[in-house]
């Protein structure tokens, strides 16, 4: 993913309106994060804890969504975006209120993602015995491939697009 500066992040949020954006708080550690090793960029709010913020790459153009985690019970649920077998502990349902007026209507989305956004890492580790898997390097490539597939049409639906 390419280096974001605050104001770049900022721009980039398409379903929230100005007056959120303003309140949006960024990660403290903003220059401390190691940008090339992400797929897609996400942070909880230290402040409110039910809201998160996500900002993906979409046809090289940063897209960020606000999130609101739903509450859930103590379980464990697959990550819809990278869809690991292992980690599934910290998963949480998280919505995202529809860009334009549909949004504006009160329509959202939901997803399942890792509620510290650690796909990113998650999907660089080492394949178990269990995936049968010795092309390390390929296996890799095709989980960050997925990965970057489907957080990429989750903010296309959150537009419209399909």
């Amino acid at each position: 993913m390419q280096q974001l500066n605050a104001t770049q992040i900022k721009k980039s949020f398409i379903n929230t309106s100005r007056r959120e954006v303003e309140k949006i708080a960024l990660p403290p550690n903003l220059a401390e994060i190691e940008w090339a090793e992400l797929d897609y960029f996400g942070w909880a709010d230290a402040k409110i804890p039910q809201r998160a913020y996500i900002v993906v790459p979409v046809d090289d153009v940063p897209r960020g969504l606000m999130l609101r985690a739903v509450p859930m019970a103590k379980s464990q649920a697959m990550c819809s975006w990278c869809e690991d077998l292992h980690e599934t502990t910290g998963v949480r349902m998280f919505t995202a209120k529809k860009a334009g007026p549909s949004g504006r209507n009160g329509n959202s989305l939901g997803t399942l993602i890792h509620g510290n956004f650690e796909c990113s890492e998650i999907v660089r580790n080492p394949p178990r015995a269990v995936e049968g898997h010795n092309d390390f390097e390929a296996h890799v490539s095709m989980r960050v491939d997925k990965l970057n597939e489907r957080a990429t049409s989750f903010v296309k639906r959150v537009l419209g697009e399909k």
